[in-house]
């Protein structure tokens, strides 16, 4: 019971959201997508993927394109079918996610092993301060990083250790209004100051990627399920109810 279409109650519905499991087990009010809280995209894989195209259910209709060139493959994901991303799978996503003050991107991740740099997500250039990543991060050992950078060093690199190859982990992160921030299973894990803006990420920005890098890193390889982006930074309280679930807006 991932999605609950159509809600007239929706205090009942998030009550039997919740008691049906629909993340795993995890407590807690879900989060409800209205239509104006900036959410741009919502995807849960479970319409079969023709043509590489991949349903948005958030109510903005921004459907997304896979790149796998033998054609995408739906697996059992986190809550119903997830997407498999085998080595040569990636989600190109649509440039609204940069329209706003910053950004937040969540999704259930499931890898079955954290190649060097792989990449959960990728948005911007190989420019200086224009690249923000998540990713295996080759600096410190078994440490998933956060990172803003370009064509040197990092100008910021949010760490925690790497999540466990074969087991789902709920990752989010959240960018803008001077902070940088990821979490794991909805609480927060670090959080840092950044004088990098949202505009010059959108400035230079080529690719919007999840499971590409913008350089020439390996892809990743597992599955991700429930991912969602928008087009602000979400609280912590909001992050810990994507954590718990998701309501989507009614189609």
């Amino acid at each position: 019971m991932k999605k609950l279409i159509g809600l007239t109650l929706a205090g009942i519905a998030a009550l039997a959201f919740v008691s049906c499991g629909s993340s795993g087990g995890a407590k807690g009010t879900p989060y409800t997508i209205t239509g104006e809280d900036n959410v741009v995209g919502y995807y849960t894989f479970d319409e079969a993927v023709e043509d590489n195209e991949v349903v948005d259910h958030s109510g903005n209709g921004l459907n997304v394109y896979t790149g796998a060139l033998d054609g995408s493959v739906t697996v059992p994901g986190k809550n119903g079918d997830g997407l498999q991303f085998g080595g040569d799978e990636y989600i190109t996503l649509e440039p609204d996610v940069l329209d706003g003050e910053g950004f937040t991107v969540a999704a259930w991740v499931k890898a079955a092993k954290w190649n060097p740099w792989a990449r959960v997500f990728d948005f911007g250039n190989a420019k200086p301060r224009s690249d923000i990543f998540l990713c295996n991060d080759m600096r410190a050992a078994n440490m998933l990083g956060l990172c803003i950078e370009g064509a040197g060093d990092p100008v910021v690199a949010v760490r925690s250790p790497i999540p466990v190859p074969g087991k789902w982990v709920h990752i989010a992160a959240t960018f803008g209004n001077g902070k940088v921030a990821m979490y794991l299973d909805g609480k927060l894990t670090q959080e840092l100051s950044t004088d990098v803006t949202i505009e010059e990420i959108r400035a230079d920005a080529q690719g919007l990627y999840i499971g590409r890098s913008n350089w020439p890193d390996p892809m990743f390889e597992g599955v991700m399920d429930e991912i969602l982006v928008a087009s602000r930074v979400f609280s912590a309280k909001e992050i810990a109810q994507v954590y718990a679930g998701v309501i989507a807006k009614a189609e």
